[in-house]
């Protein structure tokens, strides 16, 4: 408790200088992000997403690293469905009966509960209506990561793996930009596409009534002796400020997915101690 507490303080110390001594300054959090990141090689990036400036950092070489983005590609994905008009807020994706790896996964789910639950037989159902064509054009014109979605060599699985500790990378800076241009409307997709997948990415409120969105993502490496894991998106302040934040990490933690849980927890305690 006492630890938590210091390190909390420590980051309002931080941030606050970052916000009230200089406006167009970034300060490296290593400090106190350290022990949050603590057995894991990780990166956090916080950026105002109008003005581009970088608030804080931890880990730069981190930050510049591509990594798959496992389930933080439902973000790019639902814009490319809702966009293609394959899907609308009332679409039900109809459970077939059967197994799908995870008990919250077998049964209907809506757009929101695709996110939510980071449903994966759901994203493999989406991209095999888009098509690889079609998903190619969206990552160039999105400027997504490495842009590769043929998937794993020789098995020709890129439409329902590529995402997927396979073939497709990006690095948390590269989603810093992506999220701003979603945040921003500045994307060459519908408005509507936009504004549904935001909204399915609310979250919950942090502890100053600032709105948090983002997506968790995770996945074992092709050994499964690491693992990598994701939280990103926006938050949106009482007097509607916007911030585009990323969470990420590589680390042994055991035989339990739990990556996206520690980097979501890190992330929230940060943002919460910040108070933008």
């Amino acid at each position: 408790m006492k630890n938590t507490i210091h390190i909390n303080f420590a980051i309002f110390l931080i941030i606050a200088n970052i916000i009230y001594s200089s406006a167009s300054a970034s300060t490296d959090i290593s400090t106190v992000a350290s022990p949050l990141f603590e057995g894991t090689e990780g990166c956090f990036l916080l950026y105002d997403a109008s003005t581009n400036a970088e608030i804080a950092q931890f880990n730069k070489a981190k930050c510049a690293t591509q990594m798959a983005p496992d389930s933080t590609f439902k973000i790019a994905l639902s814009l490319m469905a809702f966009d293609a008009e394959i899907i609308d807020q009332k679409t039900i994706f109809k459970w077939d009966k059967t197994p799908k790896g995870m008990e919250i996964w077998n049964s209907n789910h809506t757009p929101k509960t695709w996110m939510q639950f980071s449903v994966v037989w759901v994203s493999q159902e989406i991209t095999q209506k888009i098509g690889l064509n079609k998903i190619k054009n969206y990552l160039k014109d999105f400027d997504y990561g490495n842009q590769d979605f043929s998937g794993d060599r020789e098995r020709n699985n890129g439409l329902t793996e590529a995402w997927l500790e396979s073939s497709l990378k990006i690095s948390p800076e590269e989603q810093i930009q992506f999220l701003r241009k979603i945040i921003n409307h500045n994307l060459p997709v519908k408005n509507s596409a936009i504004e549904n997948t935001i909204e399915n990415m609310y979250l919950q409120d942090l502890d100053n009534s600032t709105k948090l969105y983002g997506k968790t993502g995770a996945g074992f490496t092709a050994n499964r002796t690491l693992q990598n894991g994701w939280f990103e998106g926006f938050i949106i302040s009482k007097s509607g400020h916007k911030y585009v934040f990323v969470s990420a990490l590589t680390g042994n933690l055991g035989s339990n997915l739990t990556s996206s849980i520690k980097a979501k927890k890190n992330a929230i305690t940060i943002l919460n101690t910040l108070n933008l």
